[in-house]
């Protein structure tokens, strides 16, 4: 199997700075797995549009349940999201994990598979 190269970064909200960062290093990232992106399913598209472009994706909302039954109140949370270069797509498929806090492709090249997950776990407090 060819080597990819991978990176993870929380965000803490995708934003124009997340997106001037990865734009000046993305030449030498196959994979970017991110966290905390703050978008939704409607607005996630922003990711990649502009100096991402050269980039696939499949992200998953966490704040889909809460924008459906209620007005959204307090600052955006969660989300995750794969981007992968479009010269990889069709050797990547999304695989459904069921999870908002979670992301993840299936890479299939010459006679191996691999599953990169992009996951987000928060912290939990111990309150007694």
């Amino acid at each position: 199997m060819a080597y990819l190269s991978i990176l993870s970064l929380n965000c803490h909200g995708f934003n124009i700075g997340i997106e001037s960062y990865l734009a000046r290093i993305c030449d030498e990232i196959d994979i970017i797995l991110l966290q905390e992106t703050w978008l939704s399913d409607f607005t996630c598209d922003k990711i990649t549009a502009g100096p991402l472009s050269k980039y696939c994706m499949v992200h998953t909302s966490a704040m889909e349940d809460k924008l459906r039954s209620d007005i959204l109140h307090g600052r955006p949370f969660g989300g995750t999201a794969v981007l992968y270069e479009k010269n990889l797509a069709l050797n990547v498929s999304p695989v459904y994990v069921g999870s908002p806090r979670c992301t993840a492709i299936k890479i299939c090249q010459e006679s191996d598979a691999d599953i990169i997950i992009c996951l987000m776990m928060p912290k939990i407090l111990n309150v007694r």
